[in-house]
């Protein structure tokens, strides 16, 4: 009996390997676009069919992504898990948009509303189990971290197959045996099952941060670009529901875009972006954004309180706060860059000063060999090089000049 980890690694050929991927992107990209169009029909609001729209984009975007691993990378499971997700978004998403269109009243009925409706049902589940439990269990290589942890990703096949089976059991019961075995009955036992997903979850979570802790160079990059997609999605749907309100759920479609996006940069990059320049900006602007948005609005109401006697519903509290924000915008970002770079990148605010104090030192200096000492050191400190040699002309050793680096 084969693993189920080994699914990418049995596949026939390379040939049949790319096949497939776009195979099952095409049935993904069949099933959402179909969802999108009866969607619009449906709804015929505009903000309506964005959401939808975006929606489609968003879900999509997992097919094309799984595709495109799939396809440079065929022996990584995670390609496959992500076809698996943009086939099960297809049919969840078509499932739920034939159901509610074949219900509205005034549409003609379509056949088989109840077949769409199970298939809906049952395939949310598989994707959760993917997402939640195999995803962080098999990133990036698509291979759990020791044969140990195995057991978490054949704990959730069990789940995800029991799901289905209490799926249709449940269908079948409410046809056949509704009266000796209650409804209820199977849709207790459902949110149980679901619920014992939450626990392999966190054990698969703890294998990824295991994961990091022994991982260097391209793998430990990865899993920052994991992190770092999963957090501009949790920060677009926290915002989208708790901040700014957004009905319409299109921040919410916006959001789980750079779940796949920043999955595929990982894997399929073979020079990877500087994901820690990128996390030190992106943390930069936002405590700079929140202080700015603070400063501002502190010194509006201030002002309109202090001089609310002087100049009534006058513009020059907001003047100065604009002009006082504008001032400190670039003293703030200077200040926070150096309190994130000294508390989370020590060695390159290490580096950046040594190179500042050679900096100043080199136009001072005239000694050609202490110079070439400091040099030396210098670049022994802020790089790190297992070996390190300087080469100098004659003609500079005898004119006591610099060196030419």
């Amino acid at each position: 009996m084969h693993s189920p980890f080994r699914l990418a690694e049995n596949t026939a050929s390379a040939g049949t390997a790319h096949r497939l991927a776009w195979v099952i992107w095409g049935i993904c990209a069949s099933l959402i676009l179909s969802a999108t169009v009866i969607g619009c029909l449906e709804a015929r609001n505009l903000l309506r069919d964005v959401d939808i729209i975006f929606t489609g984009i968003a879900f999509v975007l997992f097919g094309t992504v799984g595709a495109l691993i799939a396809w440079h990378r065929p022996r990584n499971t995670i390609g496959w898990i992500f076809c698996a997700v943009g086939i099960g978004t297809g049919i969840t998403d078509f499932s739920a948009a034939y159901m509610a269109y074949g219900t509205v009243k005034g549409h003609l009925p379509l056949p088989g509303t109840d077949v769409f409706n199970w298939l809906g049902n049952t395939i949310w589940p598989l994707n959760w189990v993917l997402f939640l439990v195999f995803l962080p269990l098999l990133f990036p290589d698509g291979r759990p971290l020791t044969r140990r942890w195995r057991i978490v990703g054949w704990l959730a096949a069990v789940l995800a197959f029991l799901s289905i089976v209490v799926s249709w059991l449940s269908d079948l019961n409410v046809e056949m045996f509704e009266k000796v075995i209650p409804a209820s009955f199977w849709s207790s036992l459902s949110d149980n099952i679901n619920l014992l997903v939450l626990p392999l979850s966190i054990a698969a979570l703890v294998s990824l941060v295991l994961r990091f802790i022994r991982a260097k160079g391209r793998e430990r990059q990865q899993i920052k670009w994991l992190t770092y997609g999963t957090a501009i999605m949790a920060v677009l749907i926290f915002g989208g529901f708790f901040v700014w309100n957004d009905t319409t759920n299109i921040t919410f479609d916006l959001a789980i875009m750079f779940l796949p996006l920043s999955i595929g940069i990982s894997i399929l990059r073979n020079q990877l972006y500087d994901i820690d320049r990128l996390i030190s900006r992106t943390l930069i602007y936002l405590l700079l954004s929140a202080l700015l948005v603070l400063t501002y609005l502190a010194l509006v109401f201030g002002l309109q309180f202090v001089l609310q006697g002087i100049t009534r519903n006058s513009p020059v509290p907001i003047v100065i706060s604009t002009l006082v924000v504008a001032a400190l915008f670039q003293p703030l970002r200077k200040r926070i860059q150096a309190i994130i770079d000294r508390r989370f990148y020590r060695r390159k605010y290490n580096a950046e000063r040594v190179l500042t104090s050679f900096g100043a030192t080199l136009q001072n200096e005239l000694d050609l060999t202490q110079l070439s000492e400091q040099l030396l050191a210098v670049v022994q400190e802020t790089m790190q090089p297992t070996h390190i040699s300087l080469w100098l002309r004659e003609s500079d050793l005898k004119n006591k000049r610099h060196p030419n680096v």
